[in-house]
């Protein structure tokens, strides 16, 4: 009969190694305090290998930080660099103690890691330069407004450039581009190629959504959360 089982790392390697005998549905790894997360795990992960045990990996990764910004280097550093290596299909996030990040938001970073690490694209990557003396816009400010305007767009990149200097090169692999070209300017790229020039700042925004719907990849954002919904319900 098909079982789920877990792991902290302590176990002896023999011990480890009998996981193949279960043929476990999932595996999650929820590694002892006591024990470094990264160095725990990939000794679990080599032992897999070793033995050919092939079933699916959750990182079940325990948390008491409040601050959402140290959860978030947190969960880079010690998650995200094991599946950026191919160590594991997925995470799961617990709060302990008495903080209080909702369930929704704990959802929301587990799915952003996933498709930080290139493994489940549920929502738009962007592409932002580091700014610099040569940035002709508040380059934060307008990074949030087109994340509002176009962040439910699974599968569509979209490229912040502050100038053209670096900007061109930078981007190269995003499906669209804003890029700052003169004070108060912005150029919009499709792909690689320039498609509409010196549009005023303020309008800028909605230029880039209506550039998105013109190739088809546009979707409401009221259209998107009900399919999520049925999908959930599915």
């Amino acid at each position: 009969e098909a079982c789920n089982c877990e792991i902290d790392g302590s176990e002896d390697d023999d011990l480890i190694a009998k996981v193949k005998d279960l043929n476990p549905m999932m595996v999650m790894i929820a590694v002892d305090p006591s024990l470094s997360q990264l160095h725990a795990s990939r000794r679990v992960f080599e032992i897999f290998k070793a033995n050919d045990i092939d079933a699916p990996v959750i990182h079940h990764y325990k948390t008491k930080v409040a601050d959402s910004n140290n959860l978030a280097l947190e969960l880079g550093t010690k998650v995200g660099s094991l599946l950026t290596d191919g160590n594991g299909d997925g995470v799961l996030i617990e709060q302990v103690g008495e903080n209080n990040f909702s369930v929704d938001f704990l959802r929301n970073t587990a799915f952003s890691l996933l498709q930080g690490c290139r493994m489940r694209n549920t929502k738009t990557e962007f592409v932002s330069c580091p700014s610099c003396g040569r940035t002709l816009f508040d380059l934060q400010e307008t990074t949030a407004k087109i994340q509002d305007a176009t962040g439910h767009l699974p599968g569509v990149t979209v490229a912040v450039m502050g100038c053209i200097v670096n900007g061109p090169g930078e981007m190269a692999d995003a499906d669209f581009g804003y890029v700052g070209t003169l004070p108060g300017k912005v150029d919009l790229y499709y792909g690689k190629e320039v498609v509409r020039k010196n549009i005023p700042n303020d309008d800028a925004v909605d230029a880039l959504v209506e550039l998105i719907k013109s190739y088809d990849m546009w979707k409401d954002k009221e259209e998107e959360e009900v399919e999520e919904g049925a999908a959930v319900a599915a």
